[in-house]
């Protein structure tokens, strides 16, 4: 069973906090909180406060990434595992709790992206007002299986495989393979979804982060923000279809130059019965995402 159980948010640093406004209600159609200022954006998707953040700075990338946990047992647990396999843990600073607008966290450093990994105890929800999109979309499938997946860059993906499944609980949803080079990416889950997490190994990446997806709740949401995309110029991707989670999607840039992925219909698994799977880029089913392998 996974020490956390959804991912909870995402906040990077940027040079552009104003262009990031405009861009999560205008691109993103999301809801910029009310609480926000020049210095920090929170984005609301859905019922939390934030699932994503921009703290004003000039290090376009991710600063840190929130995961839940379900109790404070859980949380000591988590950190007491992360200890013994030789990972310093911080609790955070009440100043710290107040800003990500949780009761409590602690947080480590993942030796393998670089990333401050954060676990996080009673992350805020906003009953009222109700999240409204800020243009026509039905929304997201977030929920118990949080807010949709991160995908960061590390050189060793069997290593942060091995790490957050075996001191973590994470479960290995599948490798993706390049023919005559190897392994290239590792999925993993932590509840249905069939990844919250994964790595990639491109050699060369300029940032730690190269994407983070929302599941929409309709195939014309995915349709609607491609046109969207299209006609601003910040499409990274055609639509298609991945071969593993086999959801129809497609990638798009954002002001300080990684990504988002809006998706449509991807299968889930069950954490008790799943087996990793393994297979090879180009091979199988599959179709579309011209200019996925040029991401960066």
């Amino acid at each position: 069973m996974a020490a956390v159980s959804q991912l909870s948010y995402v906040v990077g640093t940027s040079s552009d906090v104003s262009g990031w406004k405009k861009y999560a209600t205008e691109v993103l159609g999301l809801e910029v909180s009310r609480d926000s200022d020049d210095s920090l954006l929170y984005v609301r998707a859905d019922d939390r406060h934030h699932r994503i953040g921009m703290r004003a700075g000039h290090d376009d990338d991710v600063a840190y990434v929130g995961w839940d946990v379900a109790s404070k047992v859980a949380l000591e647990l988590a950190a007491a595992q992360l200890e013994a396999a030789g990972i310093a843990v911080t609790a955070g600073t009440p100043e710290e709790a107040s800003d990500r607008r949780v009761m409590e966290f602690v947080h480590f450093t993942c030796p393998y992206s670089g990333v401050r990994m954060e676990l996080v105890l009673g992350h805020e929800k906003v009953f009222m007002p109700r999240f409204r999109p800020s243009r026509d979309l039905a929304g997201f499938n977030m929920g118990e299986m949080g807010m949709g997946h991160v995908v960061l860059y590390a050189e060793d993906i069997t290593g942060a495989a091995d790490f957050y499944s075996r001191v973590l609980g994470f479960g290995v949803s599948d490798f993706a393979h390049i023919p005559q080079v190897g392994p290239f990416a590792v999925f993993l889950h932590c509840n249905t979804r069939h990844h919250s997490l994964a790595f990639m190994n491109i050699p060369g990446a300029q940032r730690r982060i190269q994407h983070v997806m929302f599941e929409t709740v309709s195939i014309d949401d995915v349709g609607h923000s491609y046109d969207l995309c299209l006609d601003r110029g910040i499409t990274s991707t055609s639509t298609g279809r991945h071969q593993n989670d086999h959801v129809f999607s497609f990638y798009f840039r954002n002001p300080s130059g990684w990504h988002f992925e809006y998706g449509w219909g991807p299968r889930m698994v069950d954490p008790e019965s799943w087996t990793a799977e393994n297979y090879s880029l180009g091979s199988g089913f599959a179709w579309g995402h011209d200019g996925l392998m040029k991401m960066v």
